[in-house]
């Protein structure tokens, strides 16, 4: 690379000097065998005398082009070489460090070309830093904009899972990006029964980020949750609001919220897919919705003992779509484990998926302990899988263990 270098440095002062020397050279040529020519017909020299002449003459002009190239080469030095090996200098130095530029100071009495060379350049790279500037302060706004947005978006999960009777909570979150269009919830309803959500809203990012707090906080309202800790709260007894607490009522709130989105959002093109369940905390009896999401595993010591499919189209593109509830009966020691397709559509450095078909075979080794640690076991197998290649998609669990 040094040995290239070189020669592109010397290729400049080779063809200027170069050039003007064989041009000489040939001028020079073609009068001594002019001169040779005429004197050898217009007199009658000898060998010898025409010998002597052409070497007077070849030296006269070995001295000529000496002097020319020794002065032109000063010439060319101090008025275009120099000035060049300036700007390449500066060109380098912006190389190393990027963060600003010097001002090119060129010798006197370079050509108005090279000046202008220069100055173009200076105005070039003023405005590329002006620009460059300008654009990192509005990435660092936006990335401000964008630290706000994930804070807010993080406090539409749960803080802090809700402690229940006879249920062990897990989850795990992780976005690809600083905002995500998954989300999971639980929330204590009346009568003993538990709420929880996992949700995956199409596509990533700002938009995917809004999507999701609406669906979510639409959720919230239509099912109509009031915690325990609100009911203690409440001035008149909770009888009075509802004399009698329906899971089917709470599921309601996938209906109604696919048609609120269906209706006033069905431009944006989005959607999203939802695992809605209301779990009896005294009895195990589940009651769901699968809006187009991911199968929800029901899980034992021995591996996977039901597999809960949609029941219904995810919610956003469709009116009037019509979502069937279903129950299961669990069993103490029952775990149900909700996942995003982050997880199964997570990529490895070849490029190769997870799968489902992994996921399972790994649920299906068997497990019989805390919720915390399936949910470290499938993350340990998954980034072990992926190593180090980029996130492609954001990755949400969720685990409910129900016992006796």
């Amino acid at each position: 690379m040094k040995n290239k270098n070189k020669t592109k440095q010397k290729g400049v002062r080779h063809i200027l000097l170069m050039g003007v020397f064989w041009r000489i050279l040939f001028i020079e040529g073609v009068l001594l065998v002019y001169s040779l020519g005429y004197r050898w017909l217009t007199q009658d020299a000898t060998s010898l005398e025409l010998f002597w002449y052409s070497v007077r003459i070849t030296i006269l002009v070995i001295i000529i082009i000496t002097f020319m190239m020794v002065t032109l080469k000063k010439f060319l030095a101090q008025n275009i070489i120099a000035p060049l090996e300036i700007i390449a200098a500066s060109n380098k130095k912006l190389q190393e460090d990027s963060s600003g530029f010097d001002s090119v100071i060129l010798p006197e009495n370079s050509p108005h070309e090279i000046e202008s060379i220069v100055t173009s350049r200076s105005k070039m790279l003023k405005t590329i830093f002006d620009i460059s500037e300008e654009r990192l302060q509005i990435s660092r706004e936006l990335n401000n904009e964008l630290e706000k947005g994930k804070k807010i978006q993080n406090d539409f999960l749960p803080l802090q899972l809700p402690e229940v009777d006879n249920c062990d909570i897990s989850s795990y979150f992780h976005p690809a990006l600083q905002l995500s269009g998954d989300f999971y919830d639980v929330f204590e309803l009346p009568d003993n029964h538990i709420g929880f959500v996992i949700g995956d809203v199409s596509g990533k990012g700002v938009g995917s980020a809004l999507f999701m707090a609406l669906t979510r906080s639409l959720l919230r309202i239509f099912s109509k949750s009031i915690t325990t800790e609100d009911c203690k709260k409440c001035k008149d007894n909770f009888a009075s609001i509802k004399k009698e607490f329906l899971p089917q009522d709470a599921l309601k709130a996938v209906r109604l919220t696919n048609e609120y989105l269906a209706k006033e959002h069905y431009e944006e093109g989005m959607f999203v897919t939802l695992f809605f369940g209301v779990l009896d905390t005294l009895t195990g009896k589940l009651y769901f919705i699968n809006g187009g999401h991911e199968p929800i595993l029901v899980v034992d010591k021995n591996g996977i003992k039901h597999s809960l499919s949609a029941t219904g189209p995810a919610l956003g593109p469709i009116q009037e779509a019509i979502y069937k509830i279903e129950t299961i009966q669990l069993k103490s020691g029952d775990m149900l484990f909700g996942y995003t397709d982050g997880v199964t559509e997570a990529r490895s450095a070849t490029k190769e998926f997870y799968t489902r078909a992994r996921l399972e075979n790994i649920i299906n080794k068997g497990f019989n302990n805390s919720t915390d640690n399936f949910l470290e076991m499938i993350k340990t197998d998954l980034f072990a899988f992926t190593e180090n290649a980029p996130q492609s998609d954001d990755i949400t669990m969720l685990t409910l263990k129900w016992h006796t």
